[in-house]
């Protein structure tokens, strides 16, 4: 029996479920939102739970584990300079799933994955003017 057990799986195998989750929660901590199906995003939050989590305090046990499970340098810097003290008073709840309408092509439920509480980056901020600037 599976009793307390909720994990949504893929049937990709075990590599590329990891490597999907790891693409997501990159794609998602450097952009600040995320839109994909609903199967992926309820997969993904509990992962992006459990590593905003990790980022609230730097330690070396912390980066190593992020280093796990994101593999990207970049990310968790920036993750422990803007994630870890805008979320580091709310104990769980980071991130929220909004439903979307269906896709066109293949009738799935899509997902916009965003943070719950304000989190900004610097970059983010820079980009979006850069954007906004380049256009006009």
């Amino acid at each position: 029996m599976r009793h307390g057990v909720k994990k949504i799986k893929f049937n990709w195998g075990k590599d590329a479920n990891k490597m999907l989750m790891r693409k997501l929660a990159i794609n998602f901590l450097s952009n600040g939102h995320l839109q994909t199906t609903l199967t992926k995003a309820k997969a993904l939050k509990p992962y992006l739970e459990k590593l905003v989590s990790k980022m609230k305090l730097k330690s070396e046990a912390n980066k190593n584990y992020l280093l796990r499970y994101l593999g990207e340098e970049k990310i968790i810097n920036n993750g422990f300079k803007v994630v870890g003290p805008a979320l580091s008073k709310i104990n769980g709840g980071y991130v929220r799933i909004v439903k979307m309408n269906m896709r066109s092509t293949d009738g799935a439920t899509m997902a916009r994955i965003i943070w719950v509480y304000p989190v900004v980056s610097e970059e983010i901020k820079n980009e979006k003017l850069n954007r906004t600037n380049k256009t006009s």
